[in-house]
């Protein structure tokens, strides 16, 4: 079978572009299987981000309220009861002054912090199976992909007229101008009689109590291997959670995953670059020129860099890649992977 589209990659960035792809002949994979690693580590908070009205802060707020009407449309319940972001120092307190004056997002203040209506979560798996429902999946490793005439072979036996790489902090080839940042997270869950108003955040994320069960998630430290969470950890996640309201209880379950993060941390999405062919094409893109044009890999294209915020940020880029790859609308040049191309060659140069 020759597929439109093979995505590598079942968790939220891959279910994400799938779903905008439904209507095209696609086949998913993963070697672990749907909802793994970081997204099933994932408290899937949907939060706003309180700072100044930079760029980013607009672009996670836009893609926030898109994926709560999304989610909503779909089915999917979020747990919309508002959230409580806290400072989390004496800076903060002072930054938090200057923020309100530039937020475009409803919100009231309360105490020290802000309350925003549009806070909430959703289960990970949950949305992940959702979202590939009809979908056809193999969980299987991809170890090889080689260009063919007019397709891609992987593993020397699916072929496919494009694909699509969310494979998040691991990758399985080189795109030597794009880097992902690996970050811990983690997320516990705790059967307690706790019943917070709302979710919070501050040092970390609460959920308010669903059916007995918080959920608390951070995300941790860079320095840290794909191995299964502990109980220290658990202690520092305890501890952050009761800075913000005295919680107690029982661990019910323990997860965590590296978070794919971008070195701006904007989302990456579209085309993969010909890099050999543009800066023999346009050398002078090494001292900074914009090239006239860019060469791309044909049928390669990438999802990824949501960071902690996947839940909220992969639905909106996937749509805007989507709307790209079927309609030939131009991608915003803060999620096109172009950017960093650029950047890249020039520091090429500086080495040479």
């Amino acid at each position: 079978m020759l597929y439109d589209f093979i995505v590598i990659g079942a968790g939220i960035a891959g279910s994400s572009i799938t779903y905008f792809l439904k209507n095209k002949k696609v086949l998913v994979v993963d070697k672990v299987g749907i909802c793994q690693k970081a997204s099933n580590a994932a408290g899937a908070f949907l939060f706003p981000k309180v700072g100044f009205n930079t760029k980013y802060t607009k672009f996670v707020n836009d893609a926030l309220l898109y994926s709560f009407k999304f989610y909503e449309k779909l089915g999917i319940d979020t747990h919309k009861s508002g959230v409580y972001i806290l400072p989390r120092d004496e800076k903060d307190i002072e930054k938090f002054k200057e923020y309100k004056k530039t937020f475009t997002i409803n919100y009231t203040p309360k105490e020290d912090g802000f309350f925003f209506e549009d806070g909430g979560f959703v289960e990970s798996v949950e949305v992940c199976n959702k979202l590939l429902e009809n979908t056809k999946f193999k969980q299987i490793e991809i170890t090889s992909i080689k260009k063919e005439s007019n397709y891609y072979l992987l593993n020397e036996q699916l072929k496919t007229k494009n694909i699509i790489l969310a494979t998040g902090w691991e990758n399985i080839i080189d795109i030597p101008y794009i880097k992902i940042r690996p970050v811990w997270g983690q997320r516990i869950e705790i059967k307690t009689n706790i019943k917070p108003q709302y979710n919070y955040h501050k040092n970390c994320s609460i959920s308010k109590n669903i059916d007995g069960i918080v959920k608390i998630g951070a995300t941790h430290q860079r320095i840290w291997q794909d191995k299964t969470p502990d109980e220290e950890n658990n202690k520092i996640l305890l501890k952050k959670a009761n800075e913000i309201i005295d919680i107690d209880g029982e661990i019910v379950s323990m997860k965590a995953g590296m978070r794919a993060g971008s070195i701006d941390y904007f989302p990456i999405i579209g085309q993969i670059i010909d890099t050999k062919a543009t800066l023999e094409k346009y050398p002078q893109t090494k001292k900074g020129k914009i090239p006239k044009e860019v060469f791309y890999k044909q049928g390669i294209y990438i999802i990824n860099g949501g960071g902690g915020r996947g839940f909220s940020n992969y639905i909106y880029s996937a749509k805007i890649l989507s709307d790209y790859i079927l309609k030939g609308i131009q991608i915003p040049e803060i999620l096109d992977s172009k950017r960093l191309f650029i950047k890249w060659a020039r520091k090429i140069d500086k080495k040479t």
